[in-house]
Parts: C-alpha cells; structure tokens; sequence
C-alpha cells in the first residue's frame, strides 16, 4: 500500500496531484462520481472518509455550477484533490461573484428548515476538518481538509 504521509495542505489547485477542468454544467456531477472512488490513492482511505468526499465535492460542484458560474460565458468550474494520508484535501474554484460565508444562514434555524436549497456549505461544514472560503481576483475558491481518524 504506498500511502503519501506528507502532511502539507495545497493552498492552489496547482499544488495538487489531481487537477481537473470542467465547462460549468451539472452533467460533469456523473463523472466525477465514478472517477473519484476509482483513484488508486483512495484505496488507502475507509469508506466513510471517501463517502465524505464525494458529498463534499458534489455538494461544492453545484454550488459553484449553479451559483458561482450563472451567467458567464463559456463558464468554467475546477477542481483539486490531494491525498496526504490521513488527510485528503480539496479545492473547488469558479469564477463567479464569490459570497461571504456569514451571508449564508443556517438551515438548521426554524426560519430555513424548510427551504429547498442552502444547506451544501452547512453539510460541508459538519463532514470536514477544516473549510477556508476565499475570494479574490475574480475567482471564488473553497478549500476542504478532511481527515480519517
């Protein structure tokens, strides 16, 4: 089993070791939920950490599909994964209008329960390690550590 125990977080997509570029449209979701689990890397990984991710990056995908990317021409949303066991990272990027987290408001408040939407970074928040929102230069970026206990 040839586990990477380098415990660096990849703050660019550049920086991870599975880069990926898609034109922002739903359709991709399909894709990336066969080709994520089938990475040889996560083999090294238990099944709830790799279910985790998958949520993740689907939840996040949408948003940045769906929100991030409405209205541009010729949209474009990516993605990085990077294992460094026993953390798996991850970066979604859009080049949408970008949003402040505090804007976001809690689906668990009785006000929210009942919407159709809005609970992608809510979900995100409860599965990860760590989450970083960062905006700048035209480019929204989300930046996810998980990690197997």
């Amino acid at each position: 089993m040839a586990i990477n125990h380098s415990h660096s977080k990849p703050t660019s997509i550049a920086e991870c070791e599975h880069r990926f570029t898609y034109p922002a449209d739903i359709t991709i979701l399909k894709s990336l939920r066969e080709g994520i689990p089938a990475m040889k890397e996560c083999k090294d990984y238990e099944p709830d950490i790799i279910d985790s991710l998958m949520i993740i990056i689907t939840e996040l995908m949408t948003n940045a599909i769906k929100h991030g990317s409405a209205n541009l021409a010729d949209a474009k949303v990516s993605l990085g994964i990077h294992f460094h066991f026993p953390r798996i990272s991850c970066i979604i990027e859009d080049n949408g209008p970008g949003f402040e987290r505090t804007t976001v408001p809690d689906p668990t408040l009785p006000e929210y329960i009942h919407r159709d939407h809005g609970r992608g970074i809510f979900i995100t928040e409860q599965l990860a390690k760590e989450v970083i929102y960062e905006h700048e230069n035209n480019t929204m970026r989300i930046l996810v550590t998980l990690e197997q206990h």
